[in-house]
């Protein structure tokens, strides 16, 4: 989480010799932006809680449920330790009790709108864009802080889901967004 709210540059991958590149492992060739909380629309917020941890401001990081099942993980600081803390581990009912316990160490040290920002800033979003930043610019080239609520569904809806993103399989995108506002309107959240 630096300062200056960079991330590291793309992968970049060279030939043997370290003077040839051969391809560049992002969305063109751009800067990983990080975005913090208070940049975030309300509605992609929204929009990620609605369809990937509707317990979000009540539970303390983690759910007991599911701790059988060490491939499910049910809470997004839950995810964000299996991404980027657990990743290397293989699963296990061990690791699966690591990662609640992580995951309510960091939500208790760090808060749910750090959990938030992390998470977002670290999706992945299919065709190389990691981080709602590279998303927002890649499908919809703009600034994910001025996305509007249907764009904010269908981000959240494509981080979910990577592969049905608007360049893939545009109309499945589509429909996930349609479906992201329903149920968002289902919750009352608009």
């Amino acid at each position: 989480n630096p300062q200056d709210g960079l991330l590291l540059q793309p992968t970049r991958l060279y030939d043997r010799t370290g003077q040839h590149l051969l391809q560049t492992l992002a969305p063109q060739d751009t800067p990983r932006a990080f975005v913090p909380y208070d940049h975030i629309p309300v509605d992609l917020v929204n929009a990620t809680l609605a369809l990937a941890d509707t317990g979000f401001w009540e539970h303390p990081g983690y759910v007991v449920e599911g701790w059988q099942e060490p491939d499910l993980h049910p809470t997004l600081a839950q995810k964000l330790v299996s991404d980027l803390l657990l990743w290397d581990e293989p699963p296990s009912i061990r690791r699966a009790l690591r990662e609640r316990v992580l995951a309510a160490q960091i939500t208790q040290r760090y808060g749910r709108e750090q959990v938030m920002e992390w998470y977002l800033n670290s999706l992945d979003f299919g065709n190389y864009a990691y981080g709602i930043e590279a998303a927002a610019r890649l499908y919809l080239g703009k600034s994910a802080s001025n996305l509007d609520l249907s764009e904010s569904a269908l981000l959240a809806a494509v981080g979910q889901a990577p592969a049905l993103n608007p360049f893939d399989a545009p109309q499945a995108a589509e429909q996930r967004r349609l479906e992201t506002l329903q149920i968002m309107l289902a919750m009352g959240i608009v």
